[in-house]
């Protein structure tokens, strides 16, 4: 009897598990019911370069980066519940024929893509701008890298943005460098790539006309870079002695020189500026986002010669907590690939462009959507982009109406004869006269000055010799006078033994 009970009550016990274990699962059931399934896709055509010797192993953090932004656009319940987006990449080589070619290929094979996100260099920018324009494909492109000032021209390129700075948005910050340092004559050394020389000539003008500081000059030289190697090695070569000599005259005019042009343009200039001597504490060099280079460690003269340059970038805070967050996953996904790493620390702030590139787009489809806006249609989908702003990987971003982002500037400073980049300084888009200089304990600057020079260089020379004094025009003035006088004195003594010899 007692082991009937004992089995009934087994039994019991065992249709209450049941029971609990049904009601559990209906539960996961239904919770898993409430996460919406994608019903839509959306491809995006990813291009960065992986190949170029400059840019490459930063090329490969890019794409790791966009990866990253996808997985989180995705994860992200609340977000567009029912797209599911991907993306194709192609290598564009900083190069328009590569890039052409990675281009056509994502626009001509399935699935379609809806945007362009990335673009390594200008040259290809361009290209795909003019492609992607609304009476074209009318696609969106944000590039996360692209810096001529030509894509400002949202006549040209009405589907073009980016969260790079431009090279000319960089002017008004080194204006306020010039003022820090009171340096009044400038040079200007560019690559003759057209799009360059036009921001140069722009660069030029601004300066020349600034409000916010007066400049005695600003002299402009157009220099050849050649793609051999052999060329530009070659100490003979027609591409390295038209080189000198223009640096021969820049050195008469100017001892600050700002060099335009790509990470390999400024290698050319710098190492040749070493060799005739420049590097040697009296003369200072300005660049533009030349950290994002692969530069060879490993190579001293290379070292040696742009140790003390000043770089302009983006203004990032690379030590706060979310940057070295997602600095880690970017290194994660670079290691888990097997890609080429850096060798830095942290990652690149184009790898942080490149992940807030991928979200700009995403957001501005979310406010197509939600106002019944096609989200192929490409000049649109831009032009929604400037109502957005919001806190990035990348810092703060904000877009105007030419697709250009509003942005702060970080001065840094070549190091240690190694290379490493130093934050020495930074400049507000909101107080653009002015720039905030990092000091160290006995107030001086923690700028690192070629030839390790104490002082900062003088734009008119140590000795003063490219600014003519007060007493160097009383010289001058003297020395004409005396001539004058000579000549006059020959002049009346010709006259005189000319009227004895007729009498």
């Amino acid at each position: 009897m007692s082991n009937r009970k004992t089995h009934q009550s087994l039994l019991t016990l065992v249709f209450i598990i049941s029971g609990f274990s049904r009601f559990f699962s209906a539960q996961n059931i239904d919770k898993e019911s409430r996460i919406p399934t994608p019903t839509k896709t959306i491809t995006i055509a990813v291009l960065t370069d992986i190949s170029s010797e400059f840019y490459k192993t930063t090329g490969y953090e890019n794409l790791a980066a966009a990866e990253l932004a996808l997985e989180d656009i995705n994860k992200n319940v609340s977000f567009l519940p029912d797209y599911f987006f991907e993306m194709k990449f192609r290598d564009d080589g900083c190069q328009q024929k590569v890039g052409l070619k990675a281009l056509s290929e994502a626009h001509r094979e399935e699935p379609k893509i809806a945007a362009v996100i990335g673009i390594s260099c200008s040259v290809v920018c361009e290209l795909a701008g003019y492609l992607c324009a609304d009476d074209q494909w009318n696609l969106p492109i944000v590039s996360h890298s692209c810096s001529s000032d030509d894509l400002s021209n949202s006549e040209n390129f009405p589907t073009f943005s980016r969260l790079s700075l431009s090279v000319y948005k960089y002017t008004d910050a080194i204006i306020a460098v010039c003022r820090e340092f009171e340096w009044n004559k400038i040079g200007i050394m560019v690559t003759n790539i057209n799009w360059y020389v036009r921001t140069a000539e722009k660069m030029k003008e601004a300066m020349e006309t600034s409000t916010v500081y007066k400049f005695r000059s600003v002299h402009l030289e157009k220099f050849y870079q050649s793609n051999d190697e052999k060329d530009i090695n070659n100490e003979n070569s027609d591409t390295v002695r038209l080189l000198r000599e223009q640096l021969d005259r820049m050195r008469k005019q100017a001892r600050i020189i700002v060099i335009v042009g790509y990470a390999k343009d400024i290698n050319f200039v710098l190492l040749n500026a070493r060799k005739m001597g420049l590097t040697n504490g009296h003369f200072a060099f300005i660049t533009q986002e030349y950290i994002q280079a692969d530069l060879d460690k490993q190579d001293e003269d290379l070292m040696e010669a742009i140790n003390g340059v000043i770089d302009f970038e983006p203004l990032l805070d690379k030590q706060s907590r979310v940057y070295q967050s997602f600095s880690e996953r970017v290194k994660a996904v670079v290691e888990k690939q097997g890609f080429p790493k850096t060798g830095k620390d942290v990652a690149n702030v184009i790898a942080a462009q490149m992940y807030d590139a991928v979200w700009l787009y995403a957001k501005a489809v979310e406010t197509a959507i939600q106002r019944g806006i096609g989200i192929y249609d490409g000049k649109k989908i831009v032009r929604l982009m400037s109502e957005i702003k919001w806190t990035g990987k990348s810092g703060e971003i904000e877009i105007d109406t030419n697709g250009d982002r509003l942005g702060n500037v970080q001065i840094m400073n070549i190091q240690e004869g190694s290379g490493k980049f130093k934050t020495v300084g930074t400049w507000s888009l909101h107080r653009q006269s002015d720039v905030n200089m990092t000091k160290d304990g006995n107030n001086a600057s923690n700028i690192v000055w070629p030839g390790n020079a104490l002082s900062p260089p003088v734009a008119c020379g140590r000795q003063y010799e490219l600014c003519p004094t007060a007493s160097d025009k009383m010289a001058r003035i003297t020395l004409l006078t005396l001539v004058c006088m000579a000549f006059l004195f020959g002049l009346l003594v010709r006259l005189y033994l000319y009227n004895r010899t007729n009498k």
